[in-house]
């Protein structure tokens, strides 16, 4: 056998393995499957006040107020969703704008009127838990007789985000209020 019929057998032969192989490729089982029926479903974040009323409607001198009273009570806030939730007490309005011809509001207005602080940092309530924020108020001492008889109400703003996926790197809030 010349080296022709050699090279030639050799190329032959690398034709039909190529072939067989790809042939056999074509010859192999396959399957496939599906999963069908997966649901997606947004969370709910919602927090409600459970404080039972008015946070001041209980105070002993809340009804009858005279310079020098301060207190503090609480504003416990519900998380009824099922995300945690970063809460605060974002902010305060009072009925002193509301002002018409009479005294609403006017205990909240002047230098010596009364005074409202709460603790504004962020708390992070799991769903399902509860927070109490502390209010506290303060008549001053120096209250004047142009107080007397005078009344207002308060609205406490309280502002929740969600916690997953807007945790701040410190872990003590949110990366964003919006």
């Amino acid at each position: 056998m010349g080296i022709k019929q050699k090279f030639g057998g050799a190329v032959l032969t690398s034709v039909l393995g190529a072939a067989l192989i790809g042939g056999g490729t074509f010859a192999l089982f396959s399957s496939t499957t599906s999963n069908a029926g997966n649901t997606f479903t947004a969370g709910l974040l919602k927090v409600d006040d459970v404080t039972g009323g008015a946070v001041l409607k209980d105070s002993v001198n809340i009804g009858n107020l005279a310079p020098g009273d301060k207190d503090t009570k609480e504003l416990t806030i519900k998380n009824t969703g099922n995300l945690d939730a970063w809460v605060k007490i974002d902010s305060y309005s009072t009925d002193a704008d509301d002002i018409v011809n009479n005294n609403i509001g006017d205990i909240f207005e002047g230098t010596n009127s009364v005074k409202l602080t709460f603790d504004s940092a962020p708390i992070l309530i799991p769903a399902g838990e509860t927070h109490s924020f502390k209010i506290g108020y303060n008549f001053p001492s120096s209250a004047g007789n142009e107080y007397q008889g005078k009344s207002g109400k308060v609205t406490f703003s309280v502002k929740a985000v969600q916690a997953r996926n807007n945790t701040n790197n410190d872990q003590n809030g949110p990366v964003s209020w919006q």
